[in-house]
């Protein structure tokens, strides 16, 4: 008798083009509900431009984009470009979960697998204890017209030296 996942299970994969309207909707949902504590609405609002579905659609096309999934439901997302993350978001009644956390965990080792030394992410403020926690530190503030954006970096340690 073949195993089953349990309903509640976070798989990571690959995303693929037919998950460009849930990502958009998450993202756009978490800049709306989590993001908008710390940013104004004019704010908030300039960068949900940036993710309509055909954004989204072109931003896969150039990065490593993974969707976190429940029961086959999408939710949660983020990727690489080049060497820098981007684009983590996790649906707000799913925070806290450590979907975020497994969701960087596989970025990370992609990045290794890649071959890259370092990675960087730009930081939203609420994201910042996120990504420290994960070993990132900070190098600079950058203000855009998103708001404060916290750049940090993380060195990564080959994949055999880890343990």
């Amino acid at each position: 008798m073949p195993t089953r996942e349990p309903d509640n299970a976070v798989m990571i994969r690959p995303a693929t083009m037919d998950d460009a309207a849930a990502i958009s909707a998450i993202v756009i949902r978490t800049l709306r509900e989590t993001n908008a504590k710390f940013y104004t609405a004019e704010m908030i609002e300039t960068v949900v431009a940036n993710f309509s579905v055909d954004r989204v659609e072109a931003r896969m096309a150039e990065r490593v984009v993974l969707v976190a999934t429940i029961a086959g439901i999408v939710v949660g997302t983020a990727s690489l470009h080049q060497t820098t993350v981007r684009t983590v978001f996790v649906c707000p009644d799913r925070q806290g979960q450590r979907i975020g956390a497994t969701l960087m965990a596989r970025i990370l080792d992609i990045a290794r697998e890649q071959g890259l030394d370092s990675l960087t992410v730009p930081s939203a403020i609420n994201a910042e204890p996120f990504y420290r926690k994960l070993g990132f530190r900070f190098i600079r503030d950058e203000i855009e017209d998103a708001g404060r954006i916290i750049i940090m970096s993380k060195t990564l340690a080959p994949a055999d030296e880890r343990n």
